[in-house]
């Protein structure tokens, strides 16, 4: 897929975001931004990365998640 076109789509999609994934999507987008292409690259090279990825996205859409506040009360 073209650059030009993957652009096209992302906007497309951030369009329909909540503010609270709008959040995550920008919190990804600028840790990409500012990690070394290397480590980008090792991440991307993990086993099961992209899995575990997918899987946490799935989650997230799911709502199969913990709040901030049960994890906080653990700590």
């Amino acid at each position: 897929m073209e650059a030009s076109t993957m652009k096209k789509k992302i906007k497309n999609t951030i369009e329909g975001l909540s503010p609270e994934k709008l959040k995550i999507v920008l919190d990804f987008l600028e840790d990409l931004q500012r990690s070394d292409e290397e480590e980008t690259q090792a991440l991307l090279n993990e086993v099961g990365f992209i899995e575990e990825y997918r899987q946490a996205k799935e989650d997230i859409r799911t709502g199969n998640t913990i709040s901030w506040e049960d994890i906080k009360r653990d700590v």
